[in-house]
């Protein structure tokens, strides 16, 4: 995961840590389908896909916080990517429909933001351990 925050002219920054990687669990693909992940952890399939006991299935957490003196900062909104690709021995899977909890307009002060998105899995996808990373920018005032 990959975060930018933009320069700001006081001491106050912006600090954002990621706490929690995003997970899909373990699953089979029969025939192809999705797996959703939503920003709260709840973890549904769709088409042939059977989702499996074991293993973790996540959403993506960060911290949003500051540090230093100056006028309290406002975050004031949240860029996700349209998509993203895991990769595992020659095979990919796509990751889409990224959402967050807050959304896309945030408060001030400190808080967690948590990422869910949907995996597009191929009919006949080979087994494997799928990695990959996506950006998301925070923007404040």
């Amino acid at each position: 995961m990959l975060l930018t925050l933009p320069a700001r002219p006081d001491n106050k920054v912006g600090l954002v840590t990621a706490t929690r990687n995003l997970a899909l669990g373990r699953f089979v693909a029969t025939t192809g389908g999705t797996i959703t992940i939503t920003p709260d952890g709840v973890r549904s399939s769709s088409g042939g896909i059977i989702l499996l006991a074991g293993g973790s299935a996540t959403s993506a957490s960060f911290s949003l916080a500051e540090s230093g003196t100056g006028t309290a900062l406002t975050w004031t909104s949240i860029t996700l990517p349209a998509s993203a690709t895991l990769d595992s021995a020659g095979a990919s899977m796509t990751l889409t429909g990224f959402t967050s909890n807050p959304d896309r307009n945030i408060s001030a002060g400190a808080q967690m933001l948590s990422v869910g998105a949907t995996l597009v899995v191929s009919p006949n996808q080979p087994a494997g351990n799928y990695t990959g990373s996506f950006a998301v920018s925070v923007n404040y005032e």
